[in-house]
């Protein structure tokens, strides 16, 4: 199944911004991603583009206001062909290789202003005609809730946009797609207390993806250096591996373990908290493997370590005969064994 993201990464200029998106692509293995509010001028579209995903192929729409809508594909694993360009959405249709299959995706980045909404809405409702019998994904940023238990803090009236995409989502007969991670994916990241969250983000599906892939669901992962948080859908959930921090105990025995930890730790890392701890954590894990190998095989020094242990045991297992077979007679075993009690007997 096609491993994909969609992330509203307000701003895509800044070094750290680029990385965060690079870490997403590593991390899942997407083959697609959708990138939102990128901020870039038209004269640094392909230096960006490099610099972010450079064997990657790439879609960008200057025709729309705010340049709201970049596609990032990796061609070896799928085709992406182009159907229709919005103001406020991006339609398009994918080939994924090796399923021999077809799906359409199409990418959503809501106005701001509720009026400015509805020409995302009627495109939509005029989109799922044309849709016919093929698994359909929309996701983005919506800009909109669908009821009041998605929104967290004072915000003003909403009820007249909810409404209206509520009437969006029950003329295009999509569906929630089921979902995991963090119930908010947007917080104004206010510093006078006046703070509040909402659920912008979604992804949503026809009923012809939902019989397809009943078991499908997706991730809203905690912000990273965007106060958006973003949407990954990983192949099937059964598949999904979930990688895991883990270091060998004895390294901290090294004398350059503390060192390396606070040469890491002491470099600031843009984004939230968490992000930043697993940024470090990630930096962590090339120099714990450079400590590892250099304290050699592993594995042959536990073989060997366990070879001498085995040894011991025969000896000592082998004394126990030699004791019982000449223990009680007057001979060298009955002797050393006398000057060796006493040895250990002696108080000095």
């Amino acid at each position: 199944m096609l491993n994909t993201a969609i992330w509203n990464v307000r701003g895509l200029n800044r070094r750290d911004h680029q990385v965060a998106v690079r870490d997403l692509v590593s991390e899942f293995r997407l083959h697609f991603i959708a990138l939102l509010e990128t901020r870039v001028m038209q004269s640094n579209v392909t230096r960006i583009q490099s610099e972010v995903l450079s064997r990657w192929r790439w879609f960008v729409d200057y025709a729309a206001p705010g340049n709201r809508i970049w596609i990032a594909w990796n061609d070896e694993l799928i085709d992406v062909e182009f159907l229709n360009v919005g103001s406020q959405f991006v339609h398009c249709r994918v080939l994924i290789h090796e399923l021999r299959e077809t799906i359409l995706i199409t990418v959503v980045y809501g106005a701001n202003e509720v009026s400015a909404r509805r020409e995302l809405w009627q495109g939509l409702i005029e989109l799922s005609v044309t849709i016919g019998n093929v698994p359909w994904l929309v996701g983005g940023d919506f800009n909109a809730v669908l009821d009041m238990s998605e929104v967290s803090g004072a915000s003003g009236d909403i009820r007249l946009a909810m409404n209206e995409f509520n009437d969006c989502i029950l003329q295009t007969g999509l569906l929630s797609m089921p979902m995991q991670g963090e119930r908010f994916t947007w917080h104004n990241c206010s510093l006078d207390g006046r703070s509040f969250w909402k659920r912008l983000d979604r992804l949503l599906v026809n009923d012809i993806w939902m019989d397809r892939w009943p078991n499908l669901f997706y991730t809203c992962l905690t912000p990273r250096t965007s106060d958006h948080s973003p949407l990954v859908l990983k192949g099937d959930c059964r598949n999904m591996q979930v990688s895991l921090f883990r270091f060998d105990n004895y390294l901290t025995l090294s004398p350059g373990f503390l060192a390396s930890v606070h040469s890491i730790w002491r470099h600031p890392v843009t984004g939230t908290l968490m992000y930043s701890v697993t940024r470090k954590l990630k930096a962590l894990k090339s120099v714990f493997r450079q400590q590892r190998r250099s304290k050699g095989d592993l594995a042959m020094n536990v073989k060997l370590a366990a070879a001498s242990k085995l040894e011991q045991v025969m000896l000592r297992q082998r004394a126990k005969l030699q004791w019982l077979k000449g223990g009680d007679q007057c001979s060298k075993v009955f002797f050393r064994r006398v000057a060796t009690r006493r040895a250990n007997k002696r108080i000095f």
